[in-house]
């Protein structure tokens, strides 16, 4: 897409809700990883189950858009949980567990850079319908 012609709204809109809440998403993700490690990591399990849950009750939708965020949600409460239980010093689950913990941080600073993007897009499209 040509940055100077004009941007459809409804892409337009797309754009910044993408920019915006992948970005929220990515500090979110971020903040639950430093507190993942409370209470000698039972803080990082429980947010883990319940993310997890989460992702799974999303599975059952109809919508792309739900099934879509239900694996995600799925996938970041399974390596917030392994970043919890990276604190008990179980000989071979606190190395998959440490492992774990940097891909939550590569997956939150990738959100980060999608939602930022997305934001530079968003602010490019306004500007080219000015």
């Amino acid at each position: 897409m040509n940055d100077i012609e004009p941007v459809d709204s409804r892409e337009l809109s797309n754009r910044g809700f993408k920019g915006v809440s992948a970005t929220v998403g990515g500090v979110a993700l971020l903040v639950l990883k430093g507190i993942a490690g409370w209470l000698g990591g039972i803080v990082g399990l429980g947010i883990g189950v319940i993310a997890m849950g989460v992702g799974l009750s999303s599975l059952k939708s109809s919508s792309k858009a739900d099934k879509t965020g239900g694996v995600v949600a799925l996938g970041a409460g399974a390596l917030l949980a392994l970043t919890g239980i990276a604190h008990w010093h179980i000989p071979i689950i606190s190395g998959i567990a440490g492992l774990s913990t940097g891909l939550v941080t590569l997956g939150a600073v990738g959100l980060i850079g999608y939602g930022v993007w997305n934001i530079i897009k968003f602010v490019r499209g306004l500007r080219s319908r000015a």
